[in-house]
């Protein structure tokens, strides 16, 4: 939705500036500087002209990996779907002749528990990885140009996600994260904490595990612009009724263009009317992403209270685990006591 409403906002800028342009009566300069002039003609009262309108965008792709694993698994944490898409995205490459892939990073991750050096390798080896399966399904980096990066997380970019969390013992954690000690002996602190250690490794370290897939490329799309031939003037004829007013200006999605149809209005309080309904169109795509973002976060406010009872379930369980122990020693002390009289 992101990107539809995205290129959508793009085309309706680009046509809204032709309008006024239009308007100016300067049409020598109607063409925006990432557009092409691909057609001009009459059809009955309108000038008719098609343009090349040339955008960049980007995507990403975000792929999960298991602790200390190397080789992909498709069936892992949402993976497939996104397998899916940039399968779909690829296929869209080679049969669009409007989308031109300018550049693609691959760069493999590593949670920071474990060795440091040992991460490093491995966040490499994620990186290659993922590149070769490309290479091998789609002769990804034989056709397109294709950087490898690698990042070895460490504890201190934990601290963002740390404080966004439900963690037991949050305040505790964080003084950790942020004192000064090495990498290893953060870790080993942290490890002297098991329900926190157990809440970090479920929930915080296993998204660090990954390989991102960051994809520049630029698109275009056919945009049909029709103006309204001037015409010598006439006799005024009788002003139409409601029911014969026809509206100031139509936006329409044409199958045959992969962009927009617009036509322009005759005067100027039609062009004030064309505006103020494009500036309407325009908030309403506004509304729907708001939405969808109250939505998200919606979600992920649910998704902190959940993992905020499973806290606390966690906690009451050590708490009762810990008073098992307690009663249990002192009942061996009370034997210990009595074997000795």
């Amino acid at each position: 939705m992101k990107k539809i409403c995205t290129t959508f906002a793009f085309l309706l800028a680009w046509c809204t500036a032709i309008v006024a342009t239009a308007q100016s009566g300067n049409t020598e300069s109607a063409a925006h500087t990432d557009s092409v002039l691909l057609s001009e003609r009459t059809d009955g009262d309108y000038l008719v002209r098609r343009y090349m309108v040339k955008n960049q965008e980007d995507v990403d792709y975000s792929l999960r990996y298991q602790i200390n694993a190397s080789v992909l698994s498709a069936a892992m944490n949402g993976n497939s779907k996104e397998l899916d898409q940039l399968g779909d995205f690829i296929s869209g490459l080679a049969n669009d002749t409007l989308i031109h892939l300018r550049s693609a990073v691959i760069t493999g991750y590593s949670s920071p528990d474990g060795p440091e050096k040992f991460n490093q390798t491995l966040a490499e080896r994620r990186a290659q990885n993922f590149k070769s399966y490309l290479d091998k399904k789609y002769d990804f980096s034989k056709k397109y140009s294709v950087q490898v990066n690698s990042v070895a997380e460490d504890w201190e970019m934990c601290r963002t996600l740390v404080a966004d969390s439900s963690i037991p013992d949050k305040e505790a954690i964080l003084r950790i994260l942020d004192g000064k000690h090495s990498e290893a002996a953060k870790e080993a602190a942290l490890r002297k904490m098991p329900t926190s250690w157990n809440y970090l490794k479920k929930n915080i370290l296993p998204p660090l595990r990954r390989v991102e897939l960051m994809i520049n490329y630029s698109s275009g799309h056919i945009v049909e612009l029709r103006t309204m031939i001037a015409k010598p003037k006439t006799e005024p004829a009788p002003k139409p009724t409601a029911a014969q007013k026809k509206p100031c200006c139509d936006v329409v999605i044409d199958e045959a263009i992969t962009g927009l149809i617009i036509e322009i209005p005759e005067t100027k309080a039609e062009y004030r009317r064309a505006q103020r309904a494009a500036e309407r169109n325009a908030r309403g795509y506004e509304q729907v992403a708001r939405k969808e973002t109250q939505i998200v976060n919606k979600l992920t406010e649910e998704e902190a209270r959940a993992m905020e009872r499973i806290a606390r379930k966690e906690a009451r369980e050590a708490k009762k685990i810990a008073k098992a122990e307690a009663r249990a020693a002192r009942k061996s002390n009370k034997v210990m006591n009595r074997s000795r009289w």
